[in-house]
């Protein structure tokens, strides 16, 4: 299994790569617009979200209007043992690069479990209609999500443009399935 999802992860890091930059920005224009209209993240009080890496589905305007609305995002840092912990994204919060680049708040403090939030917005190469995720291949969001498993908090949403979307993706035990999925031309609950 662990063949099969490194080749996938290639194949699918290609695909996003070489979709024009036009359309990544209309993408995440539209994704965003989609979910500001769904009534969980209206109600959700802490929200987790990304900030984006190379050619990940753009969150920047998702949380342009988040800050607008003031709502309390918080996104997620590596913390000590590679363990993944949430920090506050305020509007205006200075960036540092942290573990594998990723951006991250130069002063990450309070730290908050993924339990401890209400709706966590999750990047990913590829989703399918049973709710399977592949992520980069490190686990961090599996780990960090790990005692919400089978629970319905925090609303587990994956992020992604449509091309994104597979019959089927190869699933662990470990692996954390999603809630939902939205994408620019829509979003829906999964299996």
């Amino acid at each position: 299994m662990r063949l099969r999802k490194q080749a996938l992860r290639a194949t699918q890091r290609g695909m996003r790569r070489k979709l024009p930059s036009a359309e990544r920005r209309r993408a995440a224009r539209r994704a965003a617009a989609r979910l500001l209209r769904w009534a969980p993240l209206r109600r959700a009080r802490r929200i987790g979200v990304y900030l984006p890496k190379a050619a990940e589905l753009s969150t920047a305007p998702l949380i342009a209007a988040l800050h607008r609305a003031g709502r309390r995002l918080w996104v997620p840092v590596a913390a000590a043992g590679g363990a993944m912990r949430f920090a506050p994204l305020r509007k205006g919060t200075r960036l540092k690069r942290g573990a594998f680049g990723v951006w991250q708040p130069a002063r990450a403090h309070p730290l908050r479990s993924a339990r401890a939030l209400d709706l966590i917005v999750l990047p990913l190469l590829a989703f399918d209609a049973r709710g399977a995720r592949l992520g980069q291949g490190g686990g961090h969001y599996d780990r960090a999500l790990a005692a919400t498993h089978a629970a319905r908090r925090p609303l587990r949403l994956g992020y992604a443009y449509a091309v994104q979307e597979l019959p089927e993706v190869p699933v662990a035990g470990h692996d954390c399935r999603l809630h939902a999925v939205v994408t620019e031309r829509g979003l829906r609950w999964l299996r």
